[in-house]
């Protein structure tokens, strides 16, 4: 592989580490952007290895399986202050994600009911209208 598909696959590996902030295997990689970039596995391994070995990213070893995630030392540190905010605001948008949801299913519920009631007014429109018709004829 050239120089220049290398440093592309160790630039997008990188990006993609740092934005999603979690550990990956190297087939989690793999998997995850070959179809958006057409990595191939031994280049995704090549990157993650060459990646490590530059400090731009962490390792860890567990066995035969390695692991590899962004350097949690390039990200700011956060106080106990902002972790307290910051657990605050997901207990306040999590309640108000569940006040959602349960409008949605009383409105889900309510729609089910309006149904019904649109089927059956149809169906006696419909019975009166077949009625009428005879009695037309």
């Amino acid at each position: 592989m050239s120089k220049s598909k290398d440093a592309s696959a160790s630039g997008i590996i990188l990006k993609y580490l740092n934005e999603q902030n979690r550990p990956y295997s190297a087939q989690d990689v793999f998997g995850n952007l070959q179809k958006e970039h057409g990595l191939g596995k031994t280049a995704a391994v090549k990157a993650l290895e060459q990646l490590a070995q530059q400090g731009k990213i962490k390792e860890k070893v567990y066995g035969k399986q390695k692991i590899y995630f962004a350097d949690q030392e390039q990200f700011p540190s956060v106080s106990e202050t902002e972790l307290k905010t910051m657990d605050n605001q997901i207990s306040e948008l999590t309640s108000k994600l569940q006040e959602v949801l349960q409008s949605c299913k009383q409105l889900e519920a309510v729609y089910k009911r309006k149904d019904v009631e649109i089927t059956l007014f149809l169906m006696m429109f419909l019975f009166n209208w077949n009625e009428s018709a005879q009695n037309f004829v």
